[in-house]
Formats: C-alpha cells, sequence, structure tokens
C-alpha cells in the first residue's frame, strides 16, 4: 500500500487462518488485501490471550469492493464464521484490549487487569462500544442468513 492512502480493517478475527484465508480470497478477486497480525503486542504488550488480534487490511479506494466481494463469498462460503465485529454498528475496526496504545500508561491500567480491578473488553474504533469477550460476536445463522433457532417441536395451538 503507498504511504498517502489510508488502510482500512474489512474483517477481523481472532484466528490467523482465517483472516489470511479472507486475504487470500480478496487478492484472487484482484484486491490487493494483507493482514495484520497483533498477537506479539497483545500477548507481551498487554499480556492478554490475543483477541481480535488478526486484521485484513485493504487500501481506502477498495474498501467498498472488499465489502462486496466479501459479503458474496460469505453467503457462498461462510468465510468470515468467527469473525468479529461491532454488535451495535458492525464496523471491523475492533481493539483487544480496549487500551489505547498510543501512551505508556497502558500499562499501569494493564496491571489493574492483571490484578482483577479492571476488566479487558473488546473496543469498536468507529463508534467507541466496549463489550465483554463472553458475548456472543457474531450470530449463529442458518443456510440463508437467518438466525439459527432451535429447530425442535413447537407446541402448536388446538383451536
Amino acid at each position: 500500500m503507498k504511504e498517502t492512502e489510508k488502510p482500512m480493517t474489512v474483517a477481523t478475527f481472532s484466528d490467523l487462518d482465517k483472516a489470511e484465508a479472507v486475504s487470500a480470497r480478496l487478492n484472487r478477486a484482484g484486491i490487493h488485501a494483507s493482514v495484520k497480525d497483533e498477537t506479539k503486542l497483545q500477548r507481551f504488550w498487554f499480556l492478554s490471550k490475543p483477541l481480535a488480534a488478526d486484521k485484513v487490511i485493504v487500501q481506502e479506494k477498495e474498501f467498498e469492493r472488499a465489502m462486496q466481494e466479501l459479503k458474496t463469498a460469505d453467503a457462498q462460503e461462510h468465510l468470515l464464521h468467527g469473525e468479529v465485529r461491532c454488535p451495535e454498528c458492525g464496523s471491523a475496526e475492533i481493539e483487544y484490549p480496549q487500551f489505547t496504545r498510543k501512551f505508556m500508561t497502558t500499562t499501569a491500567v494493564e496491571i489493574l487487569c492483571l490484578l482483577h480491578v479492571l476488566d479487558r473488553t473488546f473496543y469498536c474504533q468507529h463508534c467507541h462500544h466496549t463489550w465483554p469477550p463472553s458475548r456472543v460476536l457474531r450470530a449463529k445463522t442458518d443456510v440463508l442468513d437467518w438466525p439459527a433457532k432451535d429447530r425442535g417441536v413447537v407446541p402448536q395451538e388446538r383451536g
């Protein structure tokens, strides 16, 4: 990517293999994509289990095309299974833990997390929503991409 072009996150995963598969799919479609792996940063700087650390990025000018390609590919191949997205706005621009990567005070906050004074949460850079890692990140869907429901027998009313 050129230095003047803004990289955009199109998908975020907690699994490097899934992120690389998405990147490869986009590259086959003629969209230059790469994977940004933040697992070492999370493991050694934030002392936490890496979550939402594998980001698929594209050039800003290819963002819309990449999103359309992923929507089509996911409908056919379930390519985005396991993806981390904001439950409020749907953005893939997610950080975990929620602390800024720009200041040294992060280390002090991380110590508070180790002492269980604060909890680590996911953070959406787009809408600033935070949520705990235990929350379902992407709802299960059926073959038609409808929300999956219990397929058990439903009692019917007698009339």
